[in-house]
């Protein structure tokens, strides 16, 4: 595997950007498209989330040609992910190359992923996100996050945005912000009915907070 030089070119007919997260990692995330921006928005809030990078390397599929994948996630369980964001309709044109690709990045220990508009959107949860992140780039001030998180402990979780908002005494705004800034967790749907506290991680591995569950996966 190669690195790959992380350049967004502009293109008339796509979407392309930079989405800020500084309070994850000191770079913000590229895109290419729109699909692949929603996208960003769904990882940002993958509890396991550590690190993400934009096309992070090049791998050679000889007859195939070169593949480089759109995102790298490095999680804290060390199940560091791999992932392909594609339009449906594309995935099994290309399915020859994404399965070699599969092989050669499995090989390496990572786990390799395909994520469609389908996996993506599911039920409106990339529109949840995109909302979850516009409130986690406010600013609130430093004293009143850890009042906030003081009057966390205790709680019973998990309880809904609107529930744990009236027993802090704040907005659901603040409740979206600390969720966006990964100090609580929403189940994989995004649902306001579900929020976890972050230091409970039942479920890391096999339940609601496992790669499979958040993010899915496309046959081809």
């Amino acid at each position: 595997m190669k690195s790959a030089r992380p350049v967004v070119t502009r293109a008339p007919h796509r979407r392309v950007g930079y989405i800020p997260c500084p309070w994850l990692q000191d770079h913000p995330v590229a895109y290419e498209s729109l699909l692949e921006c929603r996208f960003v928005y769904i990882a940002l809030l993958y509890p396991s989330l550590r690190e993400i990078f934009h096309q992070p390397f090049h791998v050679e599929l000889g007859e195939l040609g070169k593949y480089t994948p759109d995102y790298l996630l490095r999680c804290a369980s060390h199940d560091d992910i791999v992932v392909e964001v594609k339009p449906r309709k594309f995935v099994s044109k290309h399915a020859d190359k994404l399965q070699a690709a599969k092989v050669a990045i499995e090989g390496r220990g990572l786990r390799f992923l395909v994520c469609t508009e389908h996996e993506i959107a599911a039920n409106g949860r990339d529109e949840r996100a995109s909302v979850i992140l516009r409130h986690a780039r406010s600013h609130l001030s430093r004293d009143l996050v850890e009042s906030l998180l003081v009057r966390l402990r205790g709680l019973s979780f998990p309880m809904s945005v609107s529930a744990l908002a009236e027993c802090l005494g704040t907005t659901r705004d603040r409740i979206h912000y600390l969720i966006g800034r990964r100090e609580l967790h929403l189940a994989p749907s995004l649902s306001d009915t579900r929020v976890f506290n972050s230091t409970d991680k039942k479920g890391d591995h096999d339940g609601d907070f496992s790669a499979r569950a958040w993010f899915g996966g496309a046959d081809w």
